[in-house]
């Protein structure tokens, strides 16, 4: 059922980035050049802001992994974990598990369909950054999985992800921080 998790990570991932593309593809039709306007230094602001939102508030504060989610939903998603006896299951909690961090990827979503969409008229390869992008988060499920079939049971798992849950919010910060210097150095400035 692992794989139908992942199957459901995927293909709703897969939906938002082809919504924001629509989404992206729309307001570059009826704004000639968005990465000058005022909604280009909205978009860098958004981004500084989810930087500070996830060195400070993305996980709970404790010995745990619990993520800034409200806990009834957080309950509800393990209550869905526990009674899925099904692949279709599996499917569907993996399809709407990543929706609590909505306010994370639909930025990064709509800037990376904006700067795909200004590559693919310069660069053919941007239909393959496409597809690695689709692809990217279902990396960290795949390794958890590979870890997990070379023998560590899931309590060693969960301890490294305890363990590096100081550096996954430092990454976090420093790369939602990188891209909103990026878009007011390399994209307003021009």
């Amino acid at each position: 059922m692992t794989l139908f998790f992942i199957l459901g990570v995927e293909v709703s991932s897969a939906a938002l980035f082809l919504c924001s593309y629509f989404f992206t593809n729309l307001f570059f039709l009826y704004c000639f050049r968005p990465e000058t306007s005022f909604w280009a230094w909205a978009a860098a602001g958004i981004f500084v802001a989810l930087a500070f939102v996830g060195l400070f508030g993305y996980y709970k504060s404790g010995h745990s992994t619990k993520l800034f989610i409200s806990r009834k939903y957080a309950k509800a998603i393990d209550e869905k974990a526990r009674t899925a006896k099904t692949r279709s299951d599996a499917f569907a909690l993996g399809a709407f598990s990543g929706m609590a961090e909505l306010v994370f990827t639909v930025p990064l979503y709509i800037i990376t369909s904006a700067e795909i969409m200004m590559m693919s008229a310069k660069f053919f390869p941007s239909y393959a950054l496409t597809l690695i992008y689709i692809l990217a988060p279902t990396i960290p499920l795949f390794v958890i999985r590979w870890v997990f079939k070379s023998g560590r049971n899931l309590a060693d798992i969960q301890k490294t992800r305890v363990r590096d849950k100081n550096f996954t919010r430092f990454v976090l910060f420093a790369s939602y921080l990188a891209i909103a210097i990026l878009m007011i150095f390399f994209r307003m400035t021009k």
